[in-house]
């Protein structure tokens, strides 16, 4: 049960966010600003020298999308955590869309609190990543 004073009540659903196509210039971007070097996310021959049929996103570019998200659904919150488990690789150039849901609103160091349920999803709608954020109001 949400709190009364709560400002995001349990159960509420976030609005979907799409991310048209992570594209191999912010793949590349990415790489330059975190160093992240790894050649899988943008030399072909790389990606498929260990498996994968096209280069892939990082892993933490999918979860700056979900804190981009995250930022735009709640702008007065601070997230106090953000976590995430990844489970499919993304192709560069894919399509991603981040939703999310409450999945506990109480009250901790006097300030209202929310976890939230993130889903990155590929154009098939199949969950590549699973984030958990708490945020304080």
């Amino acid at each position: 049960m949400t709190p009364p004073d709560h400002p995001l009540p349990l159960g509420t659903i976030l609005p979907d966010r799409p991310f048209p196509s992570v594209d191999m210039a912010m793949v590349r971007r990415y790489a330059a600003a975190s160093g992240d070097d790894n050649p899988i996310h943008v030399d072909a021959a790389a990606a498929r020298s260990i498996g994968l049929a096209d280069p892939i996103v990082q892993g933490m570019l999918l979860m700056g999308l979900a804190d981009t998200a995250l930022g735009g659904w709640l702008p007065d919150a601070t997230c106090a955590k953000l976590s995430t488990r990844f489970a499919l690789p993304v192709p560069v150039g894919a399509a991603v869309t981040v939703s999310g849901r409450v999945v506990r609103a109480d009250h901790a160091d006097g300030r209202a609190r929310a976890t939230l349920r993130i889903f990155i999803k590929d154009e098939a709608g199949k969950a590549v990543a699973l984030a958990e954020a708490v945020v304080l109001f």
